[in-house]
């Protein structure tokens, strides 16, 4: 198998291999990503085609992806007898996602029940080289039948698809023009319209088309008879178009797609390959000496490619980017933290458009910082396109299957320091001075008012503190300084003053206009200095050793060997209020602290932290973006195994379905996360405005890593050989 090849050579029809199968097939270009999902359909399937930015509205949660009509129906009938896998006899299956150039490959000789054996292969994509198309060959060749062969073949787009139950899209017109069918759909609750164009061809000899009109599922059929030993080709080209995209989406749809159809399938292709080539010759990580690790990280990359637009600023890459249902299609700060280092120092253009998400959503962060009493800006802990808070109330517990409240929306607020990180980090590698200029000065000055509301002073300790809120560590609710929110927070204010010293020497007119937008005034700046000085941090000054919140120290151990064996989180095994009583915690906390804030600690510090936290965090099944993340810190320790095995359970996350729940999508944090652990933990890179370093902690069968970045706009090349 090829180290850019994703394979698998037999069909489970288990519904959680299939369903985990669906996500990790996925195709995909920014603009949509569809599941993989089977052309013939299979009972229990759950198809999804999510477009980037396209919502409708749900109870509870406000918002989520609308599942669009799905594209790739095509059936197949063989003397009227319908190929599915659960019908007749597979004889031989492959199915291949080939990642250098984007194309998902299927192949699978099969028998009907009355006897023909047939050879039927399938390839798809979805363009990289015009986000609007999906295309689909698909050729079937008769090997064995005692004469010749009724072959009916009938692509169609439906309607009848949701989110699991819930159906987003009401079709409101159809038709066809020549050859070209089409179908156009609006949103039930935010009125989006999308029409999505169809043609269905073969270039066989004897093959009869005929167009089925359907307002819930148009289509095309050909049909033909094929000899022993004969074989027929047929092309599927689907364009579409939303009245997101600023045109009109039924004449766009359909005078682009006679354009591809008069180019043909091939030359569609080519164009395709040959933009996953482009993007690959810069962006692929080469490991030389792990073949499994060399397969898993490209993956990744290729999955941070398909999820995110190269040119929408109004939405970000969710938690599961476009490839399932999980948790909605809301955006978390899973893209500062987890994701945007890898478009930063890879494609700054993309990096800038995920820091504009957060610009263009400053309104909705200073109403919810303003009906909550702060001043500033205080972003959603999950957003969609108007950046409101979406996090639902309270949600099934997806291990114990309890109902239980969700505390995120009001008190894990550090994602608004970690909206302010990304635009300072965006600024600090890409030195693109306009953008914080014009955006990024306003987020840390917006953030900054914020935190300056937020904390709370103690006169008799002569202190700052936050209190009653939710560190990254989720099993911990309503605890008090939280390390990592206290110490971001403080950050956030320090970087700001020097945002704004720079902003007053750089441009002073538009630093003296940004001052008078929001009301910023020396006595804020005064409070700044004044909380950066004194806010209550609980560290250890000696050890140097951070307690994650206030009296987490007292917390007696958890005595995980009766738990040995067990296949889920210990939130899940104790229940959300008793795990809380414990010493055991859900993912990086100090220790992501440490990471984020990198060169604001020194060794003694992370060692410290690293040999108390590290034992007791759940790096099996509490957070997928745990196991990846700790990996910076143990190579710079020199925890040289540790490293490796925390690296492979982030790689493989979604490959082998670690933590079950790869069906509701792919870990699109922990895809960040393993880019990270291999550029910043097994090469070392650090940069500053002049220049770069590495510092190589290559594991042990590692000969050679190799990759490249951009830093202040220059390409530069690292390749490390052991």
């Amino acid at each position: 198998m090829s180290l850019w090849q994703i394979h698998e050579d037999r069909f489970d029809p288990t519904p959680k291999k299939l369903h985990s199968q669906e996500t990790v097939y996925t195709i995909g270009n920014g603009y949509f990503c569809t599941r993989g999902t089977f052309e013939e359909g299979f009972p229990g399937a759950n198809p999804a085609t999510l477009l980037y930015g396209v919502f409708d509205t749900v109870p509870i949660a406000g918002e989520e992806l609308a599942n669009a009509p799905d594209w790739l129906p095509l059936q197949l009938f063989v003397n009227g007898e319908r190929f599915r896998l659960d019908r007749g006899q597979i004889l031989e299956y492959q199915r291949t996602l080939d990642m250098a150039s984007g194309v998902l490959h299927r192949s699978v000789r099969w028998e009907s029940p009355g006897g023909v054996r047939l050879l039927i292969t399938i390839e798809r994509f979805a363009s990289l080289a015009d986000e609007h198309a999906g295309l689909i060959r698909y050729t079937v060749a008769v090997e064995q039948a005692e004469k010749e062969v009724e072959i009916s073949l009938r692509a169609s787009l439906n309607t009848a698809v949701g989110n699991y139950d819930l159906m987003h899209w009401e079709p409101v017109d159809q038709g066809h023009e020549d050859a070209r069918l089409w179908l156009t759909s609006v949103t039930r609750g935010t009125g989006v319209e999308l029409t999505q164009a169809m043609s269905f061809t073969s270039h066989a000899p004897g093959v009869y088309s005929e167009i089925l009109d359907s307002d819930i599922a148009p289509a095309i059929r050909l049909q033909s008879t094929l000899a022993p030993g004969a074989s027929l080709t047929a092309e599927k080209i689907v364009v579409m178009y939303t009245s997101r995209d600023g045109v009109e989406p039924l004449p766009t749809a359909l005078s682009s797609l006679q354009q591809l159809v008069s180019t043909g399938y091939d030359t569609q292709l080519a164009h395709h390959q040959e933009a996953w080539q482009q993007f690959w010759r810069d962006e692929d990580i080469l490991i030389e000496g792990d073949e499994v690790a060399q397969r898993g990280v490209r993956y990744n990359i290729y999955q941070l490619r398909i999820n995110a637009s190269l040119h929408d600023p109004r939405y970000s890459i969710a938690a599961k980017g476009l490839t399932g249902f999980g948790y909605r299609g809301h955006i978390f700060h899973d893209t500062e933290i987890f994701m945007l280092p890898f478009f930063i120092y890879t494609m700054p253009e993309v990096a800038r458009n995920l820091v504009m998400y957060r610009y263009l959503t400053l309104p909705a962060a200073r109403a919810k910082a303003r009906k909550l009493g702060y001043e500033g800006a205080m972003y959603a802990w999950e957003s969609t396109l108007s950046g409101e808070e979406m996090t639902p109330p309270a949600i099934i517990h997806p291990e114990t299957g309890e109902i239980i409240p969700v505390p995120n929306a009001l008190h894990e607020i550090h994602i608004s320091a970690s909206v302010a990180h990304a635009a300072w980090d965006y600024w600090r590698v890409s030195g693109d001075d306009e953008f914080m200029r014009d955006y990024g000065a306003e987020i840390v000055l917006s953030t900054a008012l914020f935190w300056g509301s937020r904390v709370e002073r103690n006169r008799e300790k002569h202190t700052y503190e936050i209190t009653n809120i939710l560190g990254p560590d989720e099993w911990h609710e309503h605890v008090n300084n939280n390390a990592f929110t206290n110490v971001m927070a403080r950050w956030n204010l320090s970087i700001a003053l020097d945002v704004l010293r720079w902003l007053h020497n750089y441009a002073p007119e538009k630093a003296s206009a940004l001052e008078r937008q929001l009301g910023l005034t020396d006595q804020h700046l005064a409070l700044w200095r004044d909380i950066i000085q004194r806010i209550a941090i609980p560290q250890d000054p000696q050890s140097g050793l951070f307690e994650q919140f206030d009296g987490f120290f007292k917390l007696p151990p958890l005595d995980r060997e009766k738990y040995r064996g067990r296949t889920t989180s210990y939130q899940g095994l104790l229940g959300v209020d008793e795990v809380q009583k414990y010493r055991i915690i859900k993912q990086a906390d100090v220790l992501m602290l440490l990471t984020v804030l990198d060169q604001e600690f020194d060794l003694k510090t992370k060692r410290a932290n690293w040999e108390y936290y590290y034992p007791i965090t759940d790096h099996d099944y509490g957070s997928s973006l745990t196991p990846a993340f700790h990996v910076m810190l143990a190579c710079e320790l020199g925890r040289d195994q540790e490293a490796y095995d925390l690296f492979m359970k982030g790689n493989l996350v979604d490959l082998e379905n670690l933590r079950g729940n790869t069906p509701e999508g792919i870990h699109a944090a922990c895809c960040g996360a393993v880019w990270q652990a291999v550029v910043f933990g097994f090469a070392g890179l650090r940069v500053t405005e002049e220049k770069y370093t590495t510092q190589a902690h290559l594991p042990a069968t590692w000969k050679r890593l190799a990759f490249s970045f951009l830093h202040r706009g220059k390409r530069e090349f690292v390749d490390i050989r052991r």
